[in-house]
């Protein structure tokens, strides 16, 4: 099964190609995501959270044509319940008390970040490579008022996380890490930084099982060229990296079906976009977006893609 560098390059986010030999791999997802950052995932997913949830059934129905300016609240509000969902299904394995130092490693816009130091009133250290996410993130703890337990940082999580060793006692990594190049290496960093026992919380994108190389190359290759993604691993392929990286896989699974409600919302805010489109509204960067957004809910329909979570610990501690 493929999990290394695809030879296709991703598509810019004018849908014209990157060169894959002009910068590092993760600059090159920076650009993109720095690109694309407030045009959709803040304008058309969420304020805060870049990641999928999980929704009870009914909260994310198909948009009508007449929909109340109620249903509307109601499904934000259903999406933050859902996308909260996820982060207590991630994170609660690791324990995490308010005596931890945590580090969000691909923290995104800062939102489970300063939902962690919210909730469980610990200190947390966000990583990212894109500036214009960081300084997102780093207003909303101001406005927040969270400046004292949340602070972000840059960093390379592909290369190296900036920390001493032995120094965090969880890290968490919501769908950041296939993004990365060389997730082999991130997870070393892991065991680097966290001290004897601390935990890693995480969940990824992936390929589903029983996925053939022809299966891949049909589904999965048009996710990764369009969202700067150099290949997906699977569940196995996560529990082989994380004891080669000398971690104890404490567990690695997926939803089950949990997640179901994620190409649902897919689905419906393709429609919004089309008819924005079919008016000449929406700007040509969201327009080459749909492809992707396609492309994810055909694999993840048909069983090739799926979302999946695992937690590990460094061995030793109490």
């Amino acid at each position: 099964m493929k999990s290394d560098m695809q030879k296709k390059s991703p598509s810019g986010p004018d849908g014209g190609e990157v060169d894959q030999s002009a910068a590092n791999h993760e600059l090159l997802a920076a650009r993109y995501y720095d690109d694309v950052t407030t045009n959709f995932y803040v304008a058309f997913w969420h304020s805060e959270h870049i990641h999928w949830g999980l929704f009870k059934s009914g909260e994310y129905p198909t948009l009508r044509k007449k929909a109340k300016p109620s249903s509307w609240r109601d499904g934000r509000a259903n999406l933050t319940r859902g996308l909260e969902r996820m982060i207590e299904a991630v994170v609660t394995p690791a324990g995490i008390t308010k005596d931890h130092h945590v580090v969000d490693a691909g923290c995104g816009l800062g939102g489970t970040a300063l939902y962690l130091a919210r909730t469980r009133g610990c200190e947390v250290t966000g990583v990212n490579v894109s500036n214009v996410q960081l300084e997102i993130a780093r207003q909303k703890a101001k406005d927040a008022g969270l400046e004292s337990r949340v602070g972000f940082k840059y960093g390379n999580c592909s290369v190296h996380l900036p920390f001493d060793d032995a120094s965090v006692d969880v890290v968490v990594n919501l769908e950041s890490a296939c993004h990365y190049s060389d997730r082999a290496q991130f997870l070393n960093e892991i065991h680097r930084i966290l001290r004897p026992g601390g935990r890693i919380a995480a969940s990824d994108w992936l390929v589903s099982a029983g996925t053939s190389a022809e299966q891949y190359e049909k589904y999965i290759q048009p996710i990764c060229h369009h969202w700067v993604i150099p290949g997906l691993e699977s569940l196995s392929s996560y529990q082989e990296k994380l004891r080669d990286a000398e971690l104890t896989v404490l567990e690695c699974k997926g939803f089950e079906g949990g997640d179901i409600g994620n190409p649902r919302l897919l689905e419906n805010y393709c429609r919004i976009m089309k008819g924005l489109k079919f008016c000449h509204l929406l700007p040509a960067k969201l327009q080459s977006l749909m492809p992707g957004i396609e492309a994810i809910i055909t694999a993840w329909e048909l069983g090739h893609y799926e979302v999946g979570r695992y937690c590990a610990a460094k061995p030793g501690g109490v």
